[in-house]
């Protein structure tokens, strides 16, 4: 389907909630007219209702994403029908999640920790776009909607626009439902709320980590691994360490890094030398900050120079820094994406040609969302990628780490931010990357050990000497 028609979305009344003008105001944005109109009818689910309601008086959110919607919304006139509520004879595209056509088991699904997998099918039953998304904040029903329904709205972009995407694979394993009740849903929300209140926030909030092994043998991302044998990098309890990026200059080899002070809240740049063994030589000296937060300080080599590429989204620009003096003094070089709040931005050449991997919020989560830019060179001019954004998928979009060649192979680390950011980390294999478009393929898993507390694994790097991750526990952590 390639069409420039607004669109109309149709819904039964008890199903619309406010929280459907993020998806609105995605579909703006994306210069796509939309208006929502009730259709049908639907039972009313009176736990949900009690929860939102009892989350509006708790939380007290400014959009009550709970509320209910005065239909219809948005300007009259024709265009594409978009059912939400089932088939229908007229519709030129149907909603299905998990399987199922229509919104009905949306909130009770994301009350279970369950995110459906999202489908615009045709009136032939194609799917013509699929999307998994990523929910930031899940203990709390009326944003979960709110992020659900602005992702939405990409995906159903995407069915719209007629650019051939790969689909998110069904059958790859998926969050286990809780089956919990509304009831318990609410009070287990209510309990996290009042925890955060009463405990001091040094005590209960999770730490990044970095921890470095040194290579014993060939890179082999087959298969699932358990990241054992890694020693930590110290910290004073003050900051945290995450994102590490490995780099060998002749026989040095140095571990670039996120810090971040609680102190200021703000994440900044440090590096460190490693040793023989592959413990740091000194404390991580700060080299680079600035008033928004930095992170994932991605190196590249470029005519006998060393060029930095820092995540520094919060900024909306993508910003690339010169080595003055390696490792310590960078100045600023460039701007080759003036506009765009781009997170884990992550550059490989291929056939000749550079291609920028990153992830954009677009109204929803950061996490889910991969879109591709390309250049002639490193340095740019860079052009976005005529089919982007490639992927909606909180298993395998979000870049973690810098791409690995294995060969002829390129092999991404991706983090699966499916149940919470940076889980564990995948592996997958790029099968294609150029005008044309992107695949990629699952091979393997790096996952923490079970039994040790760690939340999260959402970072790998590698060099010829040295391997390094981060993972995510309690501030108090001790390893067994």
């Amino acid at each position: 389907m390639k069409s420039s028609a607004p669109v109309i979305l149709r819904i039964p009344p008890e199903q619309a909630r406010a929280a459907l003008r993020a998806c609105l105001a995605e579909l703006d944005r994306l210069g796509i007219p939309a208006r929502i109109e009730g259709h049908g009818h639907a039972p009313v689910d009176s736990e949900i209702e009690r929860v939102l309601a009892f989350e509006q008086r708790l939380h007290r959110l400014a959009d009550a994403p709970g509320a209910r919607l005065a239909l219809p919304l948005g300007p009259a006139g024709e265009g594409l029908v978009i059912s939400l509520d089932g088939p229908s004879p007229d519709a030129d595209l149907v909603l299905w999640l998990d399987g199922e056509a229509g919104m009905g088991q949306l909130e009770r699904s994301l009350v279970n920790g369950h995110v459906p997998l999202v489908e615009f099918r045709d009136a032939q039953g194609q799917v013509l776009a699929a999307g998994l998304p990523a929910i930031e904040q899940p203990d709390i029903l009326g944003r979960a909607l709110v992020a659900f329904h602005a992702r939405l709205a990409t995906i159903l972009a995407m069915a719209i626009d007629g650019k051939a995407r790969s689909l998110p694979d069904r059958r790859r394993m998926r969050e286990a439902p809780t089956h919990t009740t509304p009831l318990e849903f609410f009070l287990q929300s209510t309990a996290r709320k009042v925890a955060n209140r009463i405990a001091p926030s040094r005590r209960r909030a999770e730490h990044w980590r970095i921890a470095i092994r040194p290579v014993t043998g060939p890179f082999s991302p087959e298969g699932d691994h358990v990241a054992t044998g890694f020693t930590l990098l110290p910290d004073d309890g003050a900051r945290y360490y995450a994102d590490p990026v490995l780099w060998q200059d002749a026989d040095r080899n140095y571990l670039f890094m996120e810090e971040f002070p609680y102190d200021t809240g703000i994440g900044c740049l440090a590096f460190t030398e490693l040793g023989p063994e592959g413990r740091a030589l000194f404390t991580p000296r700060r080299f680079l900050a600035g008033p928004t937060h930095l992170s994932y300080p991605f190196l590249f080599r470029h005519a006998g120079e060393v060029f930095l590429m820092p995540e520094n989204a919060a900024a909306g620009r993508l910003t690339f820094y010169r080595a003055r003096r390696f490792p310590d003094l960078w100045e600023e070089h460039s701007v080759p994406i003036p506009d765009r709040a781009l997170h884990d931005a992550t550059l490989i050449e291929q056939d000749g040609r550079w291609w920028l991997l990153a992830n954009e919020e677009r109204g929803g989560s950061s996490w889910d969302t991969l879109v591709i830019f390309s250049a002639p060179g490193p340095l740019g001019p860079f052009e976005p990628h005529y089919a982007a954004p490639m992927l909606v998928d909180a298993r395998l979009a979000r870049s973690a780490g810098p791409v690995i060649r294995l060969g002829e192979r390129l092999i991404r680390p991706v983090q699966n931010c499916l149940g919470g950011y940076g889980r564990f980390l995948r592996f997958t294999e790029i099968t294609q990357l150029d005008d044309r478009g992107f695949e990629q393929r699952e091979i393997g898993r790096l996952l923490p050990e079970d039994g040790l507390n760690i939340a999260g694994l959402h970072t790998y790097a590698r060099c010829e000497r040295f391997e390094a991750i981060d993972l995510l526990t309690p501030r108090n952590w001790r390893p067994a």
